[in-house]
C-alpha cells in the first residue's frame, strides 16, 4: 500500500512538467508572389500544355496578404492552425490553348488561393530544442479565371479539397526569442488527381513580456496537380512564396 502511495505521489509531481495549456494567436501582413506553370484544356483524353503563369498569365507580382496562426501548446500534443489568402489580377499573352482560349490571345487573369494548414503534433523536449512529429490536414481552395480582354471567353478552373500530410515541427527556446519551423509533405492521388503538395514555414517569434509576441517569417507553398477535374484536363505546378510580420497575444 504504502509502495502504491509513493508511485501517486510521483505521478502527481511529474504531471506539471509535462502537462500544461497555453494558446497564441497571431495575425500578421504578408507579402506573396505566385511562380511556375498552369494547363488546362476541355474534355476527357485531352492534353493540357503548362504555361508560365508570369508571362502567358500575367501573374507573379508581390500582393500584400492576410496571414494567421493559432497555436494551442498542452506539453506533448500541440494544435496548430495558420493560413492565408493570395489574390492577383494580372495581364499575360497565352503560349498555348487554355481551354477555348487559343494560344496568342491577350488574357486577364485572376487568381485566388486560399489555404488553411491544421497540425497536431507530439513534442519531445530536448532541453532549449524541441522537435514535433505528427500529421496535417492542408485544406486548398483554388479559383483561377482566364478570359479574353473583350470577356467574350472565359474559362474557369476550381480546385478545392483537403490534403492529408506528415507533418514534423522543430523549435528553439532562447530566452525571450524562440525559432520554429515547421514542414508538411502530401504524395497522394485523389479521383482522377494526383497531387503533390510541400508547405514549409519559419518565423522568429518575440515574446514580449508574459502577453505580447511580435513574429517575423517565412511561407513556402508548392502545389503540382496533374490530371482531371470535372472531366477536363489539368496540369499545374506553382508556388506561392512570401515574407510576413506581425504578432498578438499568449495566454
Amino acid at each position: 500500500m504504502r509502495n502504491l502511495s509513493l508511485v501517486a505521489v510521483a505521478l502527481l509531481a511529474a504531471l506539471p512538467s509535462c502537462y500544461q495549456f497555453q494558446v497564441s494567436a497571431q495575425a500578421a501582413y504578408a507579402q506573396l508572389s505566385v511562380d511556375g506553370n498552369f494547363g488546362y484544356q476541355n474534355g476527357t483524353g485531352t492534353v493540357a500544355v503548362e504555361q508560365s503563369v508570369e508571362s502567358a498569365l500575367g501573374l507573379g507580382d508581390d500582393r500584400g496578404s492576410p496571414y494567421g496562426r493559432i497555436v494551442v501548446d498542452t506539453g506533448v500534443p500541440v494544435f496548430s492552425v495558420s493560413g492565408f489568402l493570395f489574390d492577383e489580377t494580372g495581364d499575360g499573352l497565352l503560349t498555348a490553348d487554355f481551354g477555348d482560349l487559343t494560344a496568342g490571345t491577350a488574357v486577364r487573369s485572376d487568381l485566388e488561393l486560399w489555404n488553411a494548414k491544421a497540425a497536431l503534433a507530439f513534442q519531445i523536449e530536448l532541453g532549449p530544442v524541441s522537435v514535433a512529429p505528427g500529421l496535417a490536414a492542408n485544406y486548398v481552395d483554388l479559383d483561377l479565371t482566364v478570359q479574353d480582354v473583350f470577356g467574350a471567353v472565359r474559362e474557369r478552373v476550381q480546385l478545392s479539397g483537403p490534403l492529408p500530410m506528415l507533418f514534423l515541427r522543430a523549435q528553439v527556446e532562447l530566452g525571450m526569442f524562440a525559432a520554429i519551423v515547421e514542414g508538411a509533405y502530401s504524395d497522394l492521388d485523389l479521383d482522377d488527381v494526383d497531387a503533390k503538395l510541400l508547405d514549409l514555414e519559419a518565423l522568429v517569434e518575440a515574446r514580449l513580456g508574459s502577453t505580447l509576441t511580435l513574429m517575423a517569417g517565412y511561407r513556402y507553398f508548392d502545389l503540382q496537380a496533374d490530371g482531371e477535374v470535372d472531366g477536363d484536363a489539368l496540369a499545374a505546378d506553382f508556388t506561392v512564396r512570401g515574407f510576413f510580420l506581425g504578432g498578438g497575444v499568449r495566454f
